[in-house]
């Protein structure tokens, strides 16, 4: 997902497109594997991309039930197709699910309940969608007030709830609140609200065990640590680096991993005490970040690089720099084959383009691409 505010359309899925040779070629050796990290059998590189019709794609998640990818199309800008497109775990179509009265753009997903969560941006609304009926079964709103700007879906499987973040003005603004909605999964209804300290709530990840989330302030450079049972603040922490908008955290490890867009780079921390372990330049815009304990791979989509970045959760070595499409948006994988799935969005038409003005064609744009590591 991009900065703030996303847009909406349906879905049907086209032929493969190869990517450029240099895709694979950019692929660098991994480093040798130690103690604490498992064993790499191949530098990473690129498998193939398909092109996603009608396109707009922004968030992407993985259903280890049917071994499925799931993402959110919202089409050209100014039409109302947006679909939730359905692949496969080799990138062949499967059967889009219609959300063109709602287009979600963030998607969090309940692998135990096969309920995705989608937040509604035009709306201010977040859609419980039942993948396996295609059916919207709740929507979800803060009273009548539709105008809250929801970014991010984070589920707790366990507990089964739902978080999401509302991105609000400079941290302290009143009048514009930082928040995170709490939706309880079992009656989807909006359980209560969460104000967060950092300015510009965009990103967030899950501590399952601690019960803690971590949300990323884009316009404050910091993360927070929000205990969940009391809703308080236990920690915020500089990251040290520019915009930051996307967190991933490593249970394991203690450790968060931060992509941070205005400074294109990779922020490690201690989960602890955000106590700063390595920095590492990836490209820039990096604006997602994933990562997979099973190969210990931490992964960046750089946006404005058309980039992502693979960097070894060991010593933070850049293991492949990997040209995945136009403008590489968010990151998905799945655990049981190390397969790594990313949306990469296209080129579009600016605000003031004239009615009638055809969009760009782009062949690396509006794309699926999967990696393996």
């Amino acid at each position: 997902m991009n900065t703030l505010r996303f847009a909406a359309a349906t879905a049907a899925l086209l032929a493969s497109v190869a990517l450029p040779a240099l895709a694979q070629a950019q692929a660098q050796a991994p480093t040798a594997p130690t103690a604490s990290a498992p064993a790499r059998a191949a530098a990473p590189t690129v498998v193939k991309s398909v092109k996603v019709e009608p396109g707009g794609l922004y968030q992407i998640v993985f259903n280890p039930a049917d071994s499925t990818v799931l993402v959110a199309a919202v089409g050209p800008r100014g039409e109302t197709r947006g679909a939730v497109a359905r692949l496969n775990a080799d990138l062949t179509p499967g059967a889009a699910i219609d959300v063109s009265a709602n287009p979600l753009y963030g998607l969090g997903f309940n692998s135990r309940t096969q309920i995705l969560y989608g937040t509604a941006t035009r709306s201010g609304s977040v859609d419980a969608v039942d993948v396996r009926t295609g059916q919207v079964v709740a929507h979800i709103t803060d009273g009548d007030d539709d105008s809250a700007h929801v970014r991010e879906a984070v589920v707790d499987e366990r507990r089964n709830k739902v978080y999401v973040t509302i991105v609000g003005g400079e941290a302290g603004d009143a009048s514009r609140p930082n928040q995170v909605w709490v939706i309880d999964g079992a009656t989807n209804t909006l359980e209560r609200k969460i104000d967060v300290p950092v300015g510009g709530l965009t990103g967030a990840a899950l501590d399952v065990e601690n019960n803690r989330l971590f949300v990323t302030g884009m316009s404050s450079g910091d993360i927070a640590a929000i205990d969940l049972a009391t809703g308080e603040a236990t920690g915020r922490w500089p990251t040290g680096s520019e915009r930051p908008t996307n967190v991933a955290f490593d249970a394991r490890g203690g450790r968060l991993f931060v992509a941070s867009q205005g400074s294109g780079d990779l922020t490690v921390m201690n989960a602890a005490d955000g106590a700063i372990i390595k920095k590492t330049p990836t490209g820039e815009g990096a604006l997602s970040v994933a990562y997979n304990p099973g190969v210990d791979q931490i992964y960046v989509a750089n946006r404005q690089a058309g980039t992502v970045t693979v960097v070894g959760g060991a010593d933070y070595a850049v293991l492949a720099n990997l040209q995945t499409g136009t403008f590489p948006q968010t990151i998905a994988i799945d655990p049981a084959t190390n397969a790594v799935y990313v949306t990469n969005k296209a080129r579009g038409l600016p605000r003031n383009a004239p009615a009638g003005t055809p969009a760009p064609v782009d062949p690396a744009g509006d794309t699926v691409t999967l990696i393996r590591p």
